[in-house]
């Protein structure tokens, strides 16, 4: 027991440790032991298939070159040159030299088309044309292939002889010649020399298995040629093929279409099996590395139930910016989650509380403001635009004057009060809106030109008072009074899917994207305790809100904006709306 106490093992975490890796133990010796054998067996199939592939290659890659070969002497037995020269032959006129010289051009051109043929040789029935030589065909090639060629089964088709008696290095091939004008009688013979590298490119060409006897052979079996890789035993001939234990090999053969060749391919069976011995070594390593892992995991096991605590605690802690966030994350220990269930619980009434704060506080500050102006005289002020007035007038200065009468419109418009809401109708903005621009054309010339698309529908639509006229400001002085040339704005109102837009459009500065995403949060973020607590009054973000509170989250405003191109300042209310009573004293809204 005391061994077991120092072990950990009367403890649960140390139980749990020791039947985890025991059962990792025994699950990985039968996973293991059934990977390999049915690797094994998958691997020698796909070996065997290789094999195939590697047979399908070169018998195809021969069967191409063959082919080229059987193309170009076609060629030349039809040359109608050489058709003569045969023909005057049998009649009797024997060739003369120049003639010979004429039709070694013609074989020698042909052959440069081929990378195989090294020589095509012309014999008539008695001598031979090319080369010129004391020699007949019988003693070139011998009877037996001369009949073969004869043979009216043939029908002038190649056939292959095996090794050149005369150059043992090159393949031999006959072709039997047909006179087309003197009614297909036999006219002559052309012999072709074929090159080593018709058979050479087995060990260049195509992709081969370590240890591997690749053999082609003739009609008769005798070996035409032999190609061996990297570990295959030294030598390997017809003669000497008692010296291969062909139980060792796994041997595929392919006949060869064009002609009576047999292509033989024998490759060692330990190179086969090469790669399961290395996947056997693959398994035990990934095996012991397996165990080694999942005890460091078995060991941690324990840790993990603190892992949803501690994402739990990150998520509250994203709320010290006074935005608490709910957490959608659900866990697999139920008290965990029963602990996060009544977090967001309180989040939500935490969130329900601070816009209820927010919602007063934006009263307070309308009621602020609203004394504000109660409190204000501003008798003086327009008193003396209306002396600035008529002394213009006077003076027949009549720009100056209609100046002066605009500023004090908008002076008047901007300080008192005409509503218990704060709102006004569109047409009321509209005209403030007006007077602006005409006093700001009158300052910036031809610099500054305003454009405004009206939509008379939506006149008598309710919106906050200042909405659009200090979005108008913010263009000319943000966007367009950095640039030397000026610019253009364009107000755009609209009323589509029963929601009527104003739409604020400049082609200056622009804003950087940034900037861009920290207006566009802030005029997202609903309920941000600090920017309520900063004292900053009611601007864009206020309205936005105000907007939202009255007619619902799908209004307020919306921007857009990229460098050097412009912004784009959008405010939607609802075409169609309610009547809006507010409380002064308790600051609750209502519709009816």
């Amino acid at each position: 027991m005391r061994l077991l106490s120092k072990l950990g093992l009367d403890k649960t975490r140390g139980q749990i440790f020791v039947g985890f890796i025991v059962m990792m133990i025994i699950v990985l010796s039968l996973t293991v032991s059934s990977l390999y054998y049915l690797l094994s067996k998958v691997q020698k199939e796909n070996a065997a298939l290789y094999i195939d592939e590697i047979a399908e290659q070169v018998s195809g890659r021969l069967e191409s070159l063959l082919s080229e070969i059987n193309v170009l002497t076609l060629q030349l037995a039809m040359d109608e040159r050489i058709q003569e020269q045969l023909a005057d032959e049998l009649q009797g006129e024997a060739t003369t030299y120049d003639e010979k010289m004429q039709l070694r051009k013609i074989l020698i051109d042909k052959t440069a088309y081929s990378e195989t043929i090294r020589e095509i040789e012309l014999f008539s029935e008695e001598n031979s044309l090319y080369p010129i030589v004391e020699q007949n065909i019988s003693g070139r090639v011998g009877e037996r292939y001369i009949q073969e060629a004869n043979d009216v089964n043939q029908v002038g088709a190649i056939n292959w002889i095996g090794h050149d008696p005369q150059n043992p290095e090159d393949l031999l091939a006959i072709r039997r010649i047909k006179l087309e004008k003197l009614d297909y009688r036999n006219g002559g013979y052309l012999v072709i020399r074929i090159k080593p590298s018709l058979i050479e490119f087995i060990s260049k060409d195509v992709a081969k298995a370590k240890g591997s006897i690749m053999r082609l052979l003739d009609a008769d079996g005798n070996e035409i040629s032999l190609t061996r890789t990297i570990s295959a035993p030294a030598s390997l001939h017809s003669s000497d093929e008692d010296e291969i234990n062909k139980e060792e090999y796994v041997t595929v053969q392919r006949q060869i279409k064009a002609t009576d060749w047999q292509l033989e391919i024998m490759i060692q069976k330990t190179a086969l099996t090469e790669n399961i011995h290395f996947l056997q070594d693959v398994l035990i390593w990934a095996s012991i590395l397996s165990i080694i892992v999942f005890a460091v995991l078995s060991y941690y096991l324990s840790l993990l139930i603190t892992s949803p605590i501690k994402r739990l605690t990150r998520v509250m802690q994203k709320g010290k910016g006074g935005n608490p966030q709910e957490n959608p994350d659900l866990y697999f220990n139920r008290e965990v989650n029963l602990l996060n269930v009544k977090y967001n619980q309180m989040v939500r009434e935490i969130n329900y509380l601070i816009k209820s704060v927010y919602e007063k506080e934006l009263i307070k500050s309308k009621s602020e403001i609203k004394a504000l102006h109660s409190q204000i005289h501003p008798h003086f002020l327009f008193n003396t635009l209306d002396s600035l007035y008529w002394a213009h007038i006077r003076k027949g200065e009549d720009e100056l004057a209609q100046m002066v009468i605009r500023l004090a419109d908008l002076f008047r418009y901007s300080i008192q009060s005409n509503g218990e809401d704060g709102f006004v109708t569109v047409a009321e903005e509209l005209e403030q809106v007006k007077r602006y621009v005409y006093i700001m054309k009158i300052r910036w010339h031809e610099r500054l030109q305003v454009k405004i698309h009206d939509h008379p529908a939506v006149h008598k639509l309710k919106i906050p008072k200042l909405t659009i006229q200090p979005l108008i400001e913010n263009a000319i002085v943000h966007g367009i009074e950095p640039l030397e040339s000026g610019g253009i704005i364009e107000l755009t109102i609209r009323e589509q899917d029963g929601v009527a837009s104003f739409i604020i459009a400049d082609n200056g500065v622009g804003m950087s994207a940034g900037r861009l995403a920290e207006v566009r949060e802030r005029l997202q973020n609903d309920m941000n305790v600090e920017f309520m607590s900063s004292g900053k009054g009611i601007g864009m973000f206020n309205v936005s809100k105000l907007i939202q509170f009255h007619y619902g989250a799908d209004y307020g405003i919306q921007i857009d904006s990229r460098p050097n191109k412009g912004t784009v300042v959008e405010v939607r209310i609802p075409a169609v709306q309610e009547e809006v009573d507010l409380d002064e004293h308790t600051g609750d809204i209502s519709r009816r």
